[in-house]
């Protein structure tokens, strides 16, 4: 989904994703014994309205169909949207070549963004299968249509009680477009360029809760950010992914999952629901015990993910892990890892920025921080080491 609005056409960022998406194309992900990819591809472009592009093999040249109703958006071609890359190759490098050219006098500045992610679920939908979109938008969406947001960027809610607003969404339009999203196996990465204020806290939502990823090149500059920009996006479409994915933890008597933390959509408090998964997302789960732990027989957890190859194989995954359980608080410090540490600490607050003021934040994070040099400090360290605490910090 290429954004083809005013700015987007004269900086010539629309030139170069149509340029760059020539080669990043012949590296679609494939599954390991395969020599092609089984991936399909399909190209939307949109400001206020969405043009849907019929690239199938035996055309000697692209078809555009536009969507003028953006309330109500529906896929207006099924055969010849989602093709092989390989087989329609030249009428896609066709097309690639001349989208720049084809707006090249559109002075429409606005754009409309949840229309967009609705389509390319719809195409999805209709095709019967899970899929991914990558989405190149620069703007606040502020066209008439579903999810159209406001510019709320007022910094004296900065440092206040009320500075938790701005990180939440101005709508629920995108979490329930999120939810459809998943319960689809429709992944939404978005690349964003804003020259000025976007409203991160609700375009994020739909690649947060969808196992998508967002990257923002706030005031891009061909010269300076294209090469990052670049790398990124190659980095994106040729990694590994699994698709519609759902994933269960369980343990042994004693204690059990509670909550969990990442790319992730619940509708109960056990299956965890995953549009897509790739090898650079992680899941934190944080546990908790019920009841005494045997150091005799140790904790078990064993985490189950369903979840559909590129390929289009369901398959499941399963890992068992067996852990030590201690009395003593020493074996516990010793055995801490501190990247897990961080990066549970770091989710809970981003979390909690939505319900909390920052400084009650970082009271907690210090205050959690302090409880456990002193626990170590009390429990653990000599009497005549007095040094032990402070290369914890470093640590």
């Amino acid at each position: 989904m290429i954004n083809v609005s005013y700015s987007n056409i004269k900086s010539g960022l629309v030139k170069l994703i149509c340029e760059e998406l020539k080669t990043v194309l012949e590296r679609l992900p494939r599954e390991e014994h395969e020599e092609s990819s089984a991936v399909r591809v399909g190209f939307i472009t949109y400001h206020t309205v969405l043009h849907f592009f019929n690239v199938k093999s035996n055309l000697a040249q692209p078809q555009m169909m536009v969507v003028t109703d953006v309330g109500e958006v529906f896929v207006p071609l099924l055969d010849g949207f989602l093709v092989n890359y390989q087989e329609s190759q030249s009428v896609i490098h066709n097309l690639l070549d001349q989208i720049p050219g084809m707006f090249a006098d559109s002075n429409e500045n606005e754009a409309v963004f949840a229309p967009v992610v609705q389509a390319g679920m719809e195409a999805l939908k209709a095709a019967e299968c899970p899929g991914k979109l990558f989405i190149f938008h620069s703007s606040l969406p502020t066209a008439e249509a579903p999810g159209k947001l406001k510019n709320r960027d007022d910094k004296r809610l900065l440092n206040t009680d009320k500075e938790k607003i701005l990180f939440q969404p101005q709508t629920s339009v995108y979490e329930s477009l999120a939810k459809d999203c998943v319960a689809h196996g429709c992944s939404v990465t978005l690349f964003l360029f804003p020259s000025q204020y976007v409203d991160v806290a609700s375009l994020g939502l739909v690649p947060l809760l969808t196992g998508g990823t967002l990257y923002k090149y706030s005031n891009f500059q061909m010269h300076l950010d294209s090469q990052q920009f670049l790398n990124d996006l190659r980095s994106d479409v040729e990694k590994k992914i699994g698709f519609d994915a759902i994933m269960r933890v369980r343990t042994s008597t004693g204690f059990r999952a509670t909550d969990f933390f990442g790319g992730v959509f619940m509708n109960n408090t056990t299956d965890v629901e995953m549009a897509a998964l790739d090898c650079d997302k992680a899941v934190t789960v944080e546990f908790k015990h019920d009841d005494r732990l045997s150091e005799d027989s140790g904790a078990l957890i064993q985490c189950a993910v369903l979840y559909t190859t590129i390929g289009g194989q369901r398959r499941l995954r399963i890992h068992n892990l067996g852990l030590n359980c201690s009395s003593q608080l020493a074996d516990l410090y010793k055995s801490c890892e501190t990247d897990a540490l961080i990066n549970f600490f770091a989710k809970s607050a981003f979390k909690a920025v939505l319900h909390q003021p920052l400084k009650v934040i970082r009271e907690i994070l210090v205050n959690q921080t302090a409880h456990m040099l002193a626990c170590y400090r009390k429990n653990c360290a000599s009497p005549s080491a007095a040094s032990q605490v402070s290369q914890v910090y470093i640590v």
